[in-house]
């Protein structure tokens, strides 16, 4: 398990561990890595359809093995959905309450989906749970605002998700922008015990690489995946090409990089009104989240190479691609010619990804993605 609030350790990183990073970038593009264009790895669609209640389905969907079946839950706007998997009908839906003693406040899309219930954040101050039939069971205070920082932001779903261990939560605190004031804070994981009510952290300091990329929306925050199975906490920072992995007390940075070098570019300020306000270069290649899917036990790295010029009008797309590691961190590929930037999620069956609406827009596709080929005999 992860000791947590060891300043120690992390600061005894220093140079070597800066060392580390930009030794990977350098050494990179040693290796040859499988490379797959996304077309070909779709083997099946899932189609779910929207109505008079649903008026739009999320891209990362929740999956459950129920006495009844498996379903796929979708928790947008305080409406509860779970469709029948594999067949796509809704099984079921229930409406939950804003305001009252079973209300889960204005920030609803902050939360987890778990065998026990669904936590919801609650304006950054306390995370309820409720039961699937809309029934508040219990509330914990969050930590309060450190005295050396203007807010706290727990949890940006779907790069920075709530992780629900036994008793416990671990729950990201994200920054909007990194500066100055920032680059010496380290508590960014809460780990909330749900017995006793206690917080705990799993610390981990900012490279100083972002020291290059101050107050860029785009390039300072963090996202993460935490392992329950592993109790290692996956770091990704949009700037670094290599991962820092928080296992058992140790703090270790492993390449997980495309083939390709990708240019980082900070944004600029510019005058708006009587305001001057920060624009960011959406041309900047950026890493945007970092997932697993435990079925077929591989890691996916989303990355953000620039950007496209769409054919038929002036409107720019991102260019984006999927670095693919084993459990172990060691790179077995990448996946090209994303459709989109959104993240997916894991069945049995594989990982499935937000393809669009279909023929009409009351139809929503998501591709079935087979990554056996990247799987070493």
């Amino acid at each position: 398990m992860i000791k947590t609030k060891n300043y120690s350790s992390l600061l005894s990183l220093g140079l070597s561990a800066i060392l580390i990073i930009f030794s990977a970038c350098s050494d990179k593009k040693s290796e040859t890595l499988i490379t797959e264009d996304f077309r070909n790895l779709l083997v099946d669609t899932l189609v779910l359809s929207k109505d008079l209640n649903t008026a739009a389905i999320s891209p990362s969907l929740s999956y459950f093995e129920t006495d009844s079946g498996a379903f796929l839950l979708d928790f947008r706007k305080l409406h509860l959905v779970g469709y029948q998997y594999p067949e796509g009908n809704k099984g079921f839906e229930k409406f939950y309450q804003r305001e009252g003693p079973d209300g889960l406040g204005d920030t609803d899309y902050k939360h987890v989906l778990t065998r026990d219930g669904i936590f919801v954040v609650d304006a950054d101050r306390k995370i309820h749970q409720a039961d699937f039939q809309g029934k508040v069971l219990q509330s914990w205070n969050l930590p309060p605002t450190p005295a050396n920082r203007r807010y706290s932001n727990y949890t940006v779903i779907p790069n920075n998700p709530i992780t629900h261990l036994e008793n416990k939560l671990i729950i990201p605190d994200v920054p909007y922008v990194m500066n100055e004031n920032l680059m010496d804070y380290k508590d960014w994981l809460v780990s909330l015990d749900l017995v006793s009510g206690d917080w705990k952290y799993i610390s981990f300091p900012y490279p100083e690489k972002m020291r290059e990329f101050y107050e860029d929306p785009n390039l300072g925050p963090y996202s993460h995946y935490y392992n329950s199975k592993s109790n290692q906490a996956i770091i990704s920072f949009p700037v670094v090409d290599s991962l820092m992995i928080l296992d058992n007390n140790q703090t270790r940075w492993i390449d997980a990089s495309p083939q390709e070098s990708l240019i980082f570019k900070k944004g600029k300020t510019v005058p708006s009104g009587e305001y001057t306000i920060f624009q960011p270069d959406h041309s900047s290649a950026r890493y945007t989240w970092i997932t697993f899917d435990p079925f077929q036990k591989v890691y996916l790295r989303h990355v953000i190479t620039g950007l496209k010029e769409n054919e038929d009008t002036s409107t720019q797309f991102h260019i984006s691609k999927m670095v693919v590691l084993d459990e172990d961190f060691n790179k077995l590929g990448e996946i090209e010619n994303l459709p989109n930037t959104y993240q997916g999620f894991a069945t049995p069956d594989g990982y499935y990804y937000y393809l669009g609406f279909g023929e009409v827009e009351e139809k929503v596709m998501f591709g079935r993605l087979d990554f056996s080929s990247f799987v070493k005999p």
